[in-house]
């Protein structure tokens, strides 16, 4: 969260002065001359809004959920297998990569006694060929032991999931408070840019 928000309000900060429409507040820098609009605020607003409420719902999902369960419930929504598969193995050998490549730092700072930079960089190289040789091995290796296995693709798991009545109050419940939020933002930014306009009109 602390690193997508200011990620997407980096990005939507410059929309105000894109967006083309009616022009509430110009400013002149030097020789250059910048115009915001309502429209681009608005779009701006929007973006921020939507923006937040999917970052704290996909929190909020993934706090009170299991990864492997995260990942069974999007099989269950149809999301491409394909796309589930990758996610699955990436957050299952992610972290043996990472350890991997500590051992191969763990090594490097072993012998390493102060050698010219050209020197540094070359056993970088090498130490990333190495991960890259030893993933690719792995990867082999995993592939091999799925196939024996009799993997077909489809993810499994011990749970049953069932659709019950717990559940539809909660996504009503859910839905019913994104709503009035929504609304209530709506009709609360609405309102600010009418004043906004009156304001500049009467100036």
């Amino acid at each position: 969260v602390c690193i997508l928000i200011p990620f997407i309000l980096f990005i939507a900060m410059f929309v105000p002065f894109i967006k083309e429409g009616n022009v509430c507040l110009s400013l002149e820098i030097s020789h250059w001359k910048f115009d915001i609009t309502y429209e681009g605020v608005w779009t701006f607003l929007n973006i921020i809004v939507k923006s937040t409420l999917s970052i704290f719902l996909l929190v909020i999902a993934t706090s009170t959920t299991t990864f492997p369960d995260f990942l069974k419930g999007l099989d269950m929504l149809r999301v491409p297998r394909l796309l589930v598969m990758l996610m699955s193995f990436m957050y299952r050998y992610i972290f043996v990569l990472i350890d991997e490549a500590r051992r191969l730092l763990r090594a490097r700072s072993l012998r390493y006694f102060g050698s010219r930079y050209k020197e540094q960089f070359r056993a970088m190289g090498y130490m990333i060929g190495v991960l890259f040789i030893r993933t690719f091995e792995r990867a082999e290796r995993i592939y091999s032991a799925m196939i024996i296995r009799g993997f077909s693709g489809e993810i499994l798991s011990v749970k049953r999931f069932r659709f019950s009545s717990m559940d539809i109050l909660f996504m009503v419940g859910i839905i019913v408070s994104l709503v009035c939020i929504v609304s209530g933002l709506v009709n609360k930014i609405e309102h600010m840019r009418v004043s906004g306009a009156h304001l500049w009109q009467g100036l």
